[in-house]
């Protein structure tokens, strides 16, 4: 019987020598009756915190006999649960709980949550007034801030999933280099990294030593470990974002569940953009712009010409056929929307060679043939040398060729969706072999969906015409592109 006690006496001294961070009995004076070893290792100031509460409760316990009380506090950058049970003789047993890496984790949720609440809070005020680049600028700042919050400067990149094609296009990086021009990567499990195994699967993934991974492809020079999760959009994959690091073994799950989380708020922020919810709300009152502005002339010129019909002048008639005709070519071309140059009958009739245009070499690159036709007729009538090409890759093909002959162009002006190249790769090819050609890059007021115009900007490019423009918008900006001054 004795063997029994002291056994269960034994057992029990096991239990709180190993319970918890810390275990000890403490009275209603605050005076600690006991603690284990673990207990006695802590802070003063924890030590100190643990025994007023314990104390605090064993009043609670004298006045209101209770089971347990549980209690919160923080010390030395570290936090605690405390579970507080009645004991006898007017004492409090406490058993202490170390939960940093749990509060740490709620907090880090809670300040992905108010970043993605920020990501979302897209005012109309502040957004309605900003073309297609500038907006994209203001999610890809949001993004950028909150994920050096999260991954400090672990370089990533966030690419969206083409619907069409499965590719994984580009929308915004940092420190990670893009793919080289012709290169792509799709969401497909195999032969295209990490990425499209995520992409495809919609599952996160966590490269803890990238020396020995096989689905891995160089992105980050020297990379030793990424993390890789899933844009989800419902259960829908909308794309991927990819975090790299020079050291291996750097991402936890926490992290993981960190950019889960917040790129659930990514997901939802691109999409807006991509459905054009805020485009819409503008693109209405552009084109009342656009049309009171072309039809004021014509509309003037119908006046004239009706005074001078009531009033019997000879040639009446053939002045309201000339005034309608206008109007009439003005209300397609305002129509027109990206398909047009407006503004070109305003334009002198008697134009002269242009000092800062004349003689240059210039190519004009897009898939509308009446925009790269009309480009090249309004430049060579100012005295340019323009050539023309329907597609990105052919326009590529002859950049490098007239480098590669010594007679580089002086200007590129190239559209932004082609069939083969996207506006940023022309851009990119450009510079790559011939960097002191000049470039002009065009857009509708649509969204532009390999983000070319973000992506240029960072990197150099300071000139654009938005779809339509005015022929006179083109030459001014043509001339700025050529070093006119402003």
């Amino acid at each position: 019987m004795v063997d029994s006690a002291q056994t269960a006496r034994s057992e029990t001294n096991d239990f709180f020598a190993h319970v918890g961070v810390g275990a000890g009995v403490v009275d209603r004076s605050g005076e600690v009756i006991w603690m284990n070893a673990r207990m006695s290792e802590h802070a003063p100031e924890t030590l100190r915190q643990f025994t007023e509460l314990c104390a605090d409760a064993a009043t609670l316990f004298a006045r209101e006999p209770t089971a347990h009380v549980r209690k919160r506090f923080s010390a030395n950058e570290l936090h605690f649960d405390l579970m507080i049970s009645m004991a006898p003789g007017q004492r409090a047993t406490g058993i202490l709980f170390d939960v940093t890496a749990r509060t740490k984790l709620s907090e880090r949720l809670d300040a992905v949550d108010a970043a993605g609440a920020d990501l979302l809070d897209l005012d109309a005020q502040i957004v309605n007034p900003l073309n297609v680049a500038e907006r994209l600028a203001l999610l890809e700042g949001k993004i950028s801030t909150t994920m050096r919050l999260l991954f400090g400067d672990h370089p990533f990149e966030v690419r969206l999933r083409n619907r069409k094609s499965e590719q994984l296009e580009l929308v915004m990086g940092h420190g990670i280099e893009p793919l080289r021009i012709g290169e792509s990567i799709y969401a497909r499990a195999l032969g295209n990294g990490i990425s499209g195994l995520v992409a495809s699967s919609g599952e996160s993934y966590i490269g803890r030593n990238l020396d020995s991974d096989l689905h891995y492809l160089p992105g980050l020079p020297g990379a030793r470990s990424s993390l890789t999760v899933p844009l989800l959009l419902r259960d829908r994959v909308i794309g991927m974002v990819n975090v790299e690091s020079l050291k291996a073994d750097a991402f936890s799950d926490e992290d993981r569940m960190a950019l889960e989380t917040y790129g659930r708020y990514q997901a939802m922020a691109l999409n807006i953009l991509d459905m054009l919810i805020v485009e819409r709300s503008t693109t209405s009152g552009r084109v009342s712009d656009t049309l009171r502005d072309e039809l004021t002339v014509p509309q003037q010129r119908l006046r004239d010409a009706t005074h001078e019909l009531a009033s019997g002048k000879l040639g009446a008639y053939e002045s309201l056929e000339r005034a309608l005709e206008m109007l009439s070519a003005r209300i397609r071309g305002a129509t027109a929307g990206p398909q047009s140059v407006l503004g070109i009958d305003r334009l002198p009739r008697d134009r002269s060679r242009d000092p800062f245009i004349a003689e240059k070499r210039i190519l004009v690159a897009d898939d509308d043939a009446n925009v790269r036709e009309t480009i090249q007729w309004l430049l060579q009538e100012v005295g340019g040398f323009v050539e023309n090409r329907s597609d990105g890759g052919a326009a590529l093909e002859l950049i490098q060729r007239s480098a590669d002959e010594g007679r580089p162009f002086d200007l590129v002006i190239s559209d932004v969706r082609m069939p083969d190249r996207n506006g940023y790769e022309v851009f990119r090819g450009t510079r790559e072999s011939s960097p002191r050609t000049a470039f002009v890059m065009m857009t509708g007021f649509g969204y532009d969906p390999n983000h070319s115009i973000v992506r240029s900007t960072q990197d150099g490019l300071g000139h654009f015409l938005f779809k339509p423009f005015q022929a006179q918008v083109l030459l001014e900006e043509v001339r700025k592109a050529l070093g006119a001054p402003a």
